[in-house]
């Protein structure tokens, strides 16, 4: 058995629950009124409701019930939030393996992650507790396969296409953890952490592309392709691993703007760290500043569309347009400048 990984918390889930879950709890545990979330999320109630009711339904799955019937955790710090995303992260990463599965049932004592390798044969990659299987269904990364009294579930295209960000922030926190960046942009103390929770936390790592995705167009094809959803994936990974703070690339009007960010890249000891950070500016100064503007909200800092429309001064479901013609246009960006074989992701 190799790579086998255990992990055994009964921590917070708040670094994996989408904003939808917090909202449903905030409902149906605190009894707070749909509308009044509403306005504080900044979004309309019926977009509220609709969260509500499809977390309703999913209470149907024994893990989801539990963790959605039990009692409001309490926030996490952040060295809690990083070992779930962790924990998430090697998850999804063996349930992404051909023929692997995971393996859920009252009786086990925790949900395990299988893969066939042979005629009959199976080994065990390794096993999760229950309450982060759950946040896995909960987000979309999984799916239920099947299975009466051992429930299969298998990583569904959501999780495949979240792995690559989840490995791009890990390793932007070790890179972060051996290389002083902070004062480049002479950044301590306070400064410091909120650029490092800006990456983490944020608005949360769930990407608004996931469910522009799964939308039809008038022609019967997806509102966004796979390649304009995975070149937003590929600006995500390198302004991640570049270590960007939430609010270095907004609002700037013209290239000079940029300068001190390339001065920056050229200080960074770390190669791949380095052309991360060239290659975010580079496809930022090529987007223009309206473009990457909803490109840097949607992608980069998982700002949900409603959200960012407000931020804007833009008109209700005009930012889903903006944004396919900015993701178009980066797609070019990244057909020009990666490698012949034109592999977006990794």
């Amino acid at each position: 058995m190799t790579d086998m990984f255990y992990v055994q918390t009964h921590l917070g889930l708040n670094a994996l629950l989408p904003e939808a879950a917090h909202r449903y709890l905030a409902h149906t545990t605190e009894g707070r009124p749909i509308r009044e979330i509403a306005r504080e999320a900044g979004c309309h109630a019926s977009t509220v409701l609709r969260q509500v009711r499809k977390l309703e339904t999913l209470r149907d799955d024994p893990m989801v019930d539990r963790v959605l019937g039990g009692p409001v955790s309490e926030p996490d710090d952040l060295q809690t939030h990083h070992t779930r995303l962790d924990a998430a992260t090697d998850a999804l990463r063996h349930l992404c393996q051909p023929r692997a599965m995971l393996l859920y049932s009252p009786d086990l004592p925790k949900p395990a992650i299988i893969k066939t390798v042979g005629e009959g044969e199976t080994v065990v990659l390794g096993a999760v507790d229950v309450d982060l299987a759950a946040a896995l269904v909960i987000r979309n990364w999984i799916a239920p396969d099947g299975g009466t009294t051992i429930k299969r579930y298998r990583v569904t295209e959501e999780g495949r296409s979240s792995l690559p960000g989840l490995v791009a922030e890990r390793d932007a926190r070790a890179a972060r953890a051996s290389d002083d960046f902070g004062g480049m942009y002479g950044e301590t103390g306070p400064d410091r952490r909120s650029r490092d929770r800006s990456l983490s936390n944020g608005p949360g790592f769930e990407s608004p592309l996931s469910a522009l995705a799964r939308r039809r167009g008038p022609d019967g094809q997806p509102f966004l392709s796979p390649d304009f959803v995975a070149a937003g994936d590929r600006l995500h990974e390198d302004f991640a691993i570049a270590g960007f703070k939430s609010s270095d690339l907004l609002g700037w009007d013209r290239p000079e703007a940029l300068q001190r960010h390339y001065t920056a890249a050229r200080a960074i000891r770390d190669t791949r760290r380095s052309e991360a950070f060239t290659r975010t500016l580079d496809a930022i100064r090529d987007l223009g500043p309206g473009l990457s503007e909803v490109v840097l909200r949607c992608c980069c800092l998982r700002e949900g569309l409603e959200v960012t429309e407000k931020r804007l001064g833009w008109s209700a479901r005009s930012g889903k347009v903006v944004l396919r013609i900015a993701l178009q246009r980066l797609t070019l960006f990244y057909a020009r400048t990666l490698s012949k074989d034109g592999v977006l992701i990794g």
